[in-house]
């Protein structure tokens, strides 16, 4: 007797962070037949600084408050050394702070209620492109699906496979999570910071959590000194150097997207995978959200169709994400480059860019709004 075929799922999604997590809580809610592969067992530590944005919090499903650990209405940026410090405020909490493992569970529990099948501890080995399908290859079984959405992160098997270029610029980073004692840790529950001067061409941060922090740094150039030093040099000059337990993390941030459309045939990519993070404060979970969402809204109007799937995919990310991209990498470069450049900035108008860069990550405006009218940018930030 013939073994019986597997199901032929509409989409595919590899990868169950906050795109692919996304993607498939849309396509379910669309009725779409999807299937979400996910290679470790939910829920697990994921290398993260975890501050969800205002602008992403307001793409999560309903009741994402509950992976909420802390919520801030402002933050502080600090120049050390420089004699530097500025802080931003809002009435509304500017970020979220979560841990990964609960932001992604929540989206995983939001699209298997939805109807999307969920298969964790699946490890990818390879993907077969078809005229009518794309096969996927685990080490669980092998599954069929009309389309792929390659949400495996920055080192994504999947985007190899089906033909992509590795991603063009890498930023290292390193994090601690650190639980230090009581004193110091209220020493710093207030908001959270983001501190210039600590490395070239980088910065670090210092997360408040419910009962913990997540310090970590971060360089914008591949190759780069010895982030463990640096990072131990941060923790002191902050008095953060004995503490009672720390976990240590290192990781990868994509800073440009991938070379080419970021759909072929059958496959599309969303978040880390297709390098869809702002350049600007190295975060990614916003175009991660928005990006999966846009893939699914894609694949919608597309009718599932090769020809018209990856056009409008391309065209969306074009206008809510790529061209925001571009302008912020501008920006990025004088802030990273040009320290000079970026403190003297700083010292003239500190607390007006302070506050241009929050209308930012709380959606208020764009990127490419200041690149577009920089007379009017400019303006802007040397009125009294």
């Amino acid at each position: 007797m013939p073994a019986a075929q597997p199901i032929c799922f509409d989409v595919a999604v590899i990868g169950a962070g906050p795109a692919g997590g996304s993607a498939a809580l849309a396509l379910a809610r669309a009725g779409q037949v999807v299937l979400v592969l996910e290679k470790a067992a939910l829920p697990r530590y994921k290398t993260c600084g975890g501050g969800v944005l205002a602008r992403a919090f307001k793409l999560l499903p309903p009741r994402a408050e509950s992976v909420v650990e802390r919520s801030f209405s402002s933050v502080a940026l600090n120049f050390l050394g420089a004699g530097m410090d500025f802080v931003a405020t809002r009435p509304q909490p500017m970020v979220h702070m979560t841990m990964r493992a609960d932001l992604d569970g929540l989206l995983a529990r939001a699209a298997r209620q939805a109807g999307a099948q969920l298969v964790e501890s699946c490890c990818v080995r390879g993907v077969n492109i078809r005229n009518d399908c794309v096969e996927i290859i685990s080490d669980r079984e092998n599954y069929r699906a009309k389309f792929v959405l390659a949400a495996d992160g920055v080192h994504s098997a999947t985007a190899k496979a089906a033909g992509w270029p590795d991603l063009p610029a890498l930023a290292p980073a390193l994090e601690y999570e650190i639980y230090p004692a009581a004193e110091d840790l209220a020493r710093f529950n207030e908001r959270p910071r983001f501190d210039f001067n600590t490395i070239d061409a980088g910065y670090a941060w210092v997360f408040p959590k419910r009962d913990h922090l997540s310090a970590g740094i971060l360089c914008t150039r591949r190759v780069c000194p010895d982030l463990r030093a640096q990072l131990a040099e941060y923790l002191r000059q902050l008095g953060l150097a004995q503490v009672e337990k720390t976990e240590r993390h290192g990781w990868l941030i994509p800073l440009a997207p991938r070379r080419g459309p970021l759909a072929r045939g059958r496959v599309l990519l969303a978040g880390d995978a297709a390098g869809l993070v702002d350049p600007v404060t190295a975060e990614g979970i916003t175009h991660a959200i928005w990006s999966g969402q846009l893939a699914a809204a894609a694949l919608v109007e597309g009718r599932l169709e090769p020809g018209r799937v990856g056009p409008i995919y391309q065209s969306l990310l074009e206008k809510h994400i790529l061209g925001e991209l571009r302008a912020a990498r501008f920006l990025a470069r004088l802030l990273y480059r040009y320290p000079r450049i970026r403190n003297g900035a700083f010292r003239w108008r500190g607390q007006k860019l302070c506050e241009f860069v929050t209308q930012i990550i709380m959606g208020e405006r764009g990127y490419c709004e200041a690149m577009k009218k920089p007379a009017n940018y400019l303006g802007w930030i040397s009125r009294d």
